[in-house]
């Protein structure tokens, strides 16, 4: 071949290395991804969880993680945006379900998903679109998930979407009351008319008379761990009017008030004072009278 050949087929080469090039859709790589997240837990600060329900943020401050209200900002539960990052982390890319913004909405992955932004320091590591779940055989689960830059679905196996919550409630601290039974020694009422004391020895007594086992023991079982995810914000009307108490052998008293004017239901503990309860769920729960253990 003539050196006039060569150069005529380099030049054929070269223009369709550039034709394919320019008609590449926005240069997008075509090839299947090894990997969807990559988090380094150690330097998030920020997190955004956006859904059709809302848009809940997520910041890291001296005082822990914060998430912020419309008003306010309040710390969250402990081991929430732990849980959060660690299930991030778990979605490894499946099987390729779909390549075309015309199969999101089958998926869910399109704006009723629900989408996820990790950041490190300033910068965007992790961008998602959480979509609906999937079940393959009786054991088997995924969730289709989607880059938020990317075209393409994939499948995450033995992940479960709904473990992101998708609104703030689901990570503040809705810890009412964790009661430690055994070391439990004395319970006591207050109302605005009366006040009575269960005491333990042996037994467990109402002013000097055994009361019932039956219905003290089903009391202790039904709070043995309180929570309530019906969030009061304007904790400046609390107004106590009735409390109960508990006193243990090797911790400190607990005690659990409630504000019962203005037609509302409101609980506070000491357990959790960062937060204020509207939940009536609480009333027969919490506060009983004489005559129910007797």
């Amino acid at each position: 071949m003539t050196t006039k050949n060569l150069a005529i087929v380099l030049l054929v080469l070269v223009a369709a290395f550039a034709v394919v090039q320019l008609t590449s859709k926005g240069g997008r790589s075509k090839s299947l991804r090894s990997e969807l997240v990559n988090i380094d837990t150690s330097k998030v600060s920020r997190i955004a969880v956006i859904s059709s329900e809302e848009e809940v943020q997520l910041n890291k401050s001296e005082e822990g993680w914060m998430v912020s209200l419309a008003n306010s900002t309040k710390q969250t539960k402990d081991g929430a945006v732990a849980n959060l990052l660690t299930s991030l982390s778990s979605i490894k890319p499946g099987r390729l379900a779909a390549k075309s913004p015309e199969k999101w909405k089958d998926f869910q992955v399109d704006s009723a998903g629900t989408r996820v932004q990790v950041y490190e320091g300033d910068v965007l590591s992790t961008d998602i679109v959480i979509g609906r779940f999937g079940v393959e055989g009786q054991q088997s689960f995924y969730t289709f998930v989607r880059l938020f830059e990317d075209d393409e679905v994939y499948t995450a196996p033995n992940f479960m979407g709904i473990s992101v919550g998708k609104d703030a409630a689901s990570y503040r601290d809705n810890a009412v009351l964790t009661l430690k039974k055994d070391s439990l020694s004395a319970i006591t009422f207050n109302y605005p008319d009366s006040s009575f004391q269960l005491l333990k020895d042996n037994g467990w007594f109402i002013n000097g008379a055994e009361a019932d086992s039956a219905s003290v023991a089903e009391y202790l079982a039904g709070i043995r761990s309180v929570t309530s995810k019906e969030f009061f914000d304007d904790g400046n009307n609390f107004n106590t009017t009735l409390s109960v108490s508990f006193s243990f052998t090797d911790q400190p008293d607990i005690t659990v008030e409630a504000s019962t004017g203005d037609g509302r239901f409101l609980i506070r503990s000491s357990e959790n004072k960062e937060e204020t309860f509207e939940d009536i769920n609480l009333m027969d729960k919490l506060f009983k009278g004489l005559g129910d253990f007797q």
